[in-house]
């Protein structure tokens, strides 16, 4: 099945000639300071109190404060596919080529913790569950585990999320040459595009393949959650009222009350590519699609109405800041209530 949002991924990257000939193993090239990267591709925004971080096209970081969005050095220039923030001060973003960077003011400086060019696939989400946890995960099931904050990142085989076909076929592979088996099991899993924490202990990942895990250890084992769609996942929210869904191609979302036992598939009525779903602080739910169309649920994702068309945009994701809505789009940051990008 192919992913739609990695070919949008890179599509992004073809039209910003966002590759470097001459980057090298020990660190990834800065990110020039631009005048319009406001209004080059936005993939993700987190919010930190009263201020936030949004990422993108050619390693930009940008920072929200005193009403607006600045600009902030970036060690690395490739495409940024997601940030996050946990606890007062800290803040991680990925990308491509493995890159993982952090933040330990809010976002005002960063640093790099991993740079991987030769393995030329992205990282596409990242999770902390306290100050030292974390997960990284992206394309052909990579998946990295840190237990020291990031100071030093460990890749992981998932097994268990293997299809039975495959753990047959490795069985083989394995039986005949060592080498050759370590080479397949770099790109044999599905992409893991999405991971999201349900409580104390559960955590949820959705991928490529109809992929949703569930690891009640905090994601040191998975287990695979029985198939309810064949297309990609991109994006996964567990509500304030405890309900989960799950959205991706061809804008199939489902929902579930019993944390993934059973499904409800719910019409949104909009055949695009779901990239974000996002709870707003009053409780409503916002669903961003491509070729511009955002979605708004009030009753905790049973049904969803259109709030917004950007034509010519496709929203990659939504996020809030002091009551305001801001749109990642392909185009750049776009506040809602406006519906003008910023400069």
């Amino acid at each position: 099945m192919v992913n739609k949002k990695l070919l949008l991924l890179m599509l992004i990257i073809t039209n910003s000639s966002v590759f470097a000939k001459d980057k090298i193993e020990q660190g990834a090239l800065a990110a020039e300071m631009a005048g319009l990267a406001s209004s080059s591709p936005i993939l993700a925004i987190v919010e930190r109190n009263d201020n936030a971080i949004a990422v993108g096209d050619r390693g930009h970081i940008l920072t929200y404060r005193d009403g607006q969005w600045q600009q902030v050095a970036s060690p690395t220039d490739v495409l940024l596919t997601n940030v996050i923030s946990h606890g007062q001060d800290d803040s991680w973003a990925v990308g491509h080529d493995g890159v993982i960077i952090y933040s330990a003011d809010q976002g005002n400086t960063w640093t790099t913790q991993q740079y991987l060019p030769s393995s030329d696939r992205p990282l596409l989400d990242i999770l902390f569950t306290d100050k030292d946890n974390g997960i990284a995960i992206g394309a052909y099931g990579m998946y990295f585990l840190t237990d020291d904050g990031g100071t030093n990142w460990h890749k992981q085989f998932l097994s268990t999320l293997l299809a039975q076909d495959d753990i047959e076929y490795l069985a083989e592979i394995r039986a005949e040459s060592e080498s050759e088996y370590q080479y397949e099991i770099t790109s044999i899993l599905p992409h893991f595009n999405d991971i999201t924490q349900l409580d104390n202990q559960t955590l949820v990942m959705v991928g490529e393949l109809g992929l949703i895990a569930k690891s009640i250890d905090l994601g040191k084992t998975w287990t695979r959650l029985a198939n309810i769609y064949d297309g990609s996942f991109f994006s996964a929210l567990f509500t304030a009222n405890k309900s989960l869904l799950v959205g991706g191609l061809r804008g199939n979302l489902f929902r579930s009350i019993d944390n993934g036992q059973q499904w409800q598939k719910i019409a949104i009525g909009a055949p695009f590519s779901i990239n974000k779903i996002k709870q707003l602080t009053n409780g409503d739910i916002m669903i961003s699609q491509n070729n511009g169309i955002l979605l708004r649920s009030t009753d905790d994702g049973m049904t969803f109405k259109q709030v917004e068309v950007l034509k010519g945009h496709d929203i990659v994701t939504v996020s809030e800041l002091k009551h305001q809505v801001w749109l990642g789009t392909s185009k750049g940051l776009v506040r809602l209530d406006n519906k003008k990008k910023q400069k």
